[in-house]
């Protein structure tokens, strides 16, 4: 049962940096493709965790 949930897990991996991979080389073809590739991996990135705002700071003054 874990081999195969295990089995299942690095596969799905495969797939999907294959994926990536393959997606990076059809929109920006084979030329200067390291950097092409990091820029999608830091839009994928951005994507998946949008920079949280900032929260807004306590006023200290009570109002006295």
């Amino acid at each position: 049962m874990i081999t195969s949930l295990l089995a299942f897990t690095i596969r799905m991996a495969l797939v999907a940096v294959m994926t990536f991979c393959f997606v990076v080389l059809f929109e920006h073809g084979p030329s200067n493709y390291p950097e092409s590739a990091q820029v999608e991996f830091s839009k994928l990135m951005e994507f998946v965790s949008p920079p949280v705002p900032a929260a807004p700071e306590k006023s200290t003054n009570r109002g006295t």
